[in-house]
């Protein structure tokens, strides 16, 4: 914990010189044997290696046995006939090595061996931070000090030199100094078991609460009000869209799927428009909640499920037309997905439907025909897809038309998941950098001088980093002593 020890008395000064390694009182009563032998191997060292040597090579092992994560089914049908293997398999959960029991505990054991580590050893920094010994005469055992010395200087220029420096400075007694800087760098330890139980607690609590689970959503105005949370062991759940902050059920609507091809049959990239809406019942949505296009590293959050952009597959092989249709009596406007020959049904006694297709009509660019039929009366029109207000602008009708693509009828796979432990781990992770930074790059560093009778005599201590003290140490000796007949 030191390199330097220093023992150090929480009131008044000791009768007899004391050394530099802090020593709690010891326990006013004997515990039992049984719960000593406990405590003693929750805090063992060994404990603590035999712990990370398990967890390493759980996952090496987790990387490859089961590398394609398949289900539990999926192995029992390839290892049919090797019982001894498929026993392994269930007992040891090795389908999801993850989130077995045997790998939980492992955690479970760790977080216990930090937490007794940390009852076992941590209090003793309290007691050096909290009680630290002030007088030079009670401490010995100091690697840096300078015997009592002729030297011009008192306690109040000694205190105002250690000030200068950024020291906080102490006089306990008449003729004693003692100054001190970076005491909390201490607490880095504290600070990283803390991290450690954050980043462990997180993932049993990860391992007890988290779920996920998959659904399709077509394309064109597709809604879905749940999705199936499929186990690793072959068994499935349904679970509801529900908003975990108001308990109110909600619904995800696929306005649009686009997908990027670096040539016919290359996907490149592909993407979703998601809307996400109330619930009024029987999939009816109401008010509009949320908004977002999803990609694959571009999630949608809502109501504490995280929406996914993880596949795509395609509904039919027909190719369908990417069209809008606008109200010009209410502003509206309704984006579809529409084969050919598919009624639309604008008004009552109003049908549209899309019957033929030009690649470049007329030298104008790609367009559809549309069939506007009205009590019995049929016309027709173009919408061209490099003109979309052309429909608006010379058709004086209640709905106008704009194209915009021709593709296939895509869903969406989207994967939803749910994971309360994900902000407990980041936690831990920053305050383990942070922890590391304070434990490794600070030092709690101590200078105590005692001035009687004309002579000063200085000593220094630092629980870290002795080299760049003792030039620092050196540095103070020389103002201290400016003739030079100090002692080494």
């Amino acid at each position: 914990m030191s390199s330097v020890a220093e023992e150090l008395s929480p009131a008044g000064p000791p009768a007899t010189a004391v050394s530099e390694v802090a020593q709690l009182p010891p326990p006013s009563g004997e515990s039992h044997p049984v719960v000593e032998k406990v405590w003693r191997f929750f805090c063992s060292l060994r404990l603590t290696l035999v712990n990370l040597l398990l967890l390493f090579l759980g996952m090496i092992a987790g990387t490859f046995v089961n590398p394609q994560n398949d289900s539990l089914a999926n192995i029992e049908r390839a290892f049919a006939g090797h019982a001894w293997t498929l026993r392994a398999y269930r007992w040891f959960e090795l389908y999801d090595l993850f989130h077995s029991w045997w790998f939980t505990t492992l955690l479970l054991s760790l977080a216990l061996n930090l937490v007794a580590c940390s009852f076992e050893r941590l209090p003793r920094i309290w007691y050096l931070v909290r009680y630290p010994e002030r007088r030079l005469d009670h401490v010995v055992g100091l690697r840096f000090k300078v015997p009592a010395t002729a030297s011009a200087l008192g306690t109040a220029e000694i205190e105002a030199a250690l000030r200068k420096r950024g020291f906080r400075v102490e006089m306990p007694q008449e003729g004693f100094v003692f100054a001190e800087r970076g005491r909390y760098a201490r607490f880095g330890v504290w600070v990283v078991h803390l991290s450690l139980l954050l980043i462990l607690g997180g993932g049993v609590f990860g391992r007890l609460t988290a779920f996920e689970g998959i659904a399709q959503v077509p394309q064109n105005g597709g809604i879905i009000s749940g999705f199936t949370q499929r186990n690793p062991d072959g068994s499935e759940f349904k679970h509801r869209l529900v908003d975990k902050d108001t308990g109110k059920p909600f619904l995800v609507q696929c306005n649009d799927f686009r997908l990027k091809e670096f040539e016919p049959g290359r996907p490149k990239a592909f993407e979703s428009d998601l809307v996400v809406y109330e619930d009024l019942g029987s999939k009816e949505p109401g008010a509009e909640l949320a908004r977002s296009t999803i990609t694959v590293n571009h999630p949608l959050r809502f109501g504490g499920l995280t929406f996914y952009q993880a596949s795509y597959v395609q509904m039919d092989e027909g190719q369908r037309a990417k069209i809008s249709l606008r109200d010009r009596a209410t502003g509206q406007s309704k984006d579809m997905m529409v084969g050919a020959g598919e009624p639309i049904d604008a008004a009552e006694g109003l049908r549209y439907q899309l019957m033929e297709y030009s690649a470049d009509f007329s030298g104008q660019g790609p367009a559809v025909q549309v069939v506007r039929t009205e009590d019995g009366k049929r016309s027709s029109f173009w919408v061209f897809a490099k003109d979309p207000g052309f429909d608006a602008r010379n058709r004086p009708d209640r709905f106008a038309f704009s194209f915009e693509r021709l593709s296939p009828l895509y869903a969406t796979g989207l994967q939803i998941a749910r994971d309360p432990s994900t902000p407990v781990i980041y936690l831990g992770c920053f305050l383990l950098f942070a922890g590391i930074g304070i434990a490794f790059y600070t030092s709690h560093k101590r200078i105590w001088a005692q001035a009687q009778g004309g002579k000063v005599a200085l000593g220094g201590a630092s629980h870290r980093n002795a080299e760049a003290f003792s030039r620092e140490f050196g540095e103070i000796r020389a103002e201290i002593f400016p003739d030079g007949r100090q002692e080494a």
